[in-house]
């Protein structure tokens, strides 16, 4: 017989936002994880293939965990004890919020990550959620401000998840200057995509978390790598206290030390990432009854308002998936769309427009 407080703590438990896994059919078109699908998978397979050729999966990740930390290192012009990686940057939330979030409450701005607003719930973690303007999806700088005066945590994600946008650079070093008594971390899993890093700034920041990930512009999110980078007494003890011995398999690490060793290749992908979002925006714009946003990730996010249904209906129909987000703090009738290649993005507008023709 389960004991009656374990009982209360599962009934609580299965109360709490499950994080909304996306599709696997392999019929479908996805274009709802925001995975970097404009990579040759050709490319991938034979990156793979060399770091099989190089590990030995007898041995627990030794060696392949300093390599990695080396070549990270390079890419980030960053001394590598600043760098702290882990089995994708959810796992570092998870991390830090279940030994960091004990006693303490949290600032974050509205909409953001889903993941982590889940993760401070699972912890019993109070949020004080601040909702961006309407007009630009800028962070209320006094408002936001205010509430994180009175705070522990502060975490922005940067670009957005799901509006997109990268938050104005001054804005976010004022924060973290302002707010030297709190811990802020700033989620960059898209910045490849974006216009500036905070990463450099670890060096002079000692409240500076920033959050990196391989899944997005490095197209390893099968690979589940993720880092931190911060003040290197911070990352020291995420390294050797805090996270498990061996958090990173030796495949996924040689695989994404490979990777980093061709970064070049990768950075003419996200250039032609960045064109067709900022053509997926464009065609979107001029459609009657849709309002995208512009965006510095690898997704466009968009209203529909009483296209909603009709919109979600019809990619179905057309095997296309996108995350549906439906009206939610402020919005009306959202979406989320990765920007994939070209043929997967010209089979999306068209889609779109056929449906609206149907609507109309």
């Amino acid at each position: 017989m389960t004991s009656e407080w374990l009982s209360k703590r599962l009934l609580e438990l299965s109360r709490l936002d499950a994080y909304i896994k996306p599709t696997s059919n392999d019929r479908v078109i996805k274009m709802d994880a925001n995975e970097n699908l404009a990579l040759a998978p050709q490319f991938l397979n034979d990156i793979v293939s060399k770091a099989v050729s190089m590990t030995d999966l007898r041995y627990y990740p030794g060696e392949e965990l300093e390599r990695f930390y080396e070549q990270l290192s390079r890419y980030l012009n960053l001394n590598k004890k600043h760098i702290a990686v882990s089995n994708g940057s959810d796992q570092i939330i998870e991390s830090l919020l279940s030994t960091l979030g004990k006693r303490v409450n949290v600032t974050i701005v509205e909409p953001t990550f889903s993941y982590f607003i889940n993760r401070c719930k699972l912890h019993d973690i109070p949020i004080e959620s601040i909702p961006l303007n309407e007009t630009d999806n800028s962070i209320p700088y006094s408002r936001f401000m205010n509430s994180a005066k009175k705070s522990n945590i502060v975490y922005i994600c940067s670009p957005n998840n799901p509006t997109g946008n990268q938050f104005d650079r001054e804005t976010m070093l004022d924060i973290v200057e302002s707010l030297h008594d709190k811990l802020i971390i700033v989620d960059e899993a898209y910045v490849e995509f974006g216009n500036y890093s905070l990463s450099q700034f670890v060096t002079k920041y000692d409240n500076l978390i920033v959050l990196r990930t391989m899944s997005k512009a490095f197209g390893l999110a099968g690979a589940r790598i993720g880092y931190l980078i911060s003040q290197e007494n911070l990352a020291e003890i995420f390294r050797t206290q805090i996270q498990s011995p061996y958090p990173i398999n030796s495949l996924s690490l040689a695989v994404a030390t490979s990777a980093l060793s061709v970064y070049q290749y990768f950075f003419e992908i996200i250039q032609l990432i960045r064109q067709q979002r900022d053509k997926m925006f464009l065609n979107l714009s001029k459609m009657q009854g849709i309002k995208p946003f512009r965006s510095d990730a690898n997704f466009v996010f968009f209203e529909s308002f009483d296209l909603y249904d009709s919109i979600q209906e019809g990619l179905c129909q057309e095997l296309i998936s996108i995350k549906a987000l439906g009206d939610f703090y402020g919005y009306s009738g959202c979406f989320r769309v990765t920007v994939g290649t070209e043929e997967m993005n010209n089979k999306f507008i068209c889609s779109i427009r056929n449906i609206m023709s149907k609507d109309g």
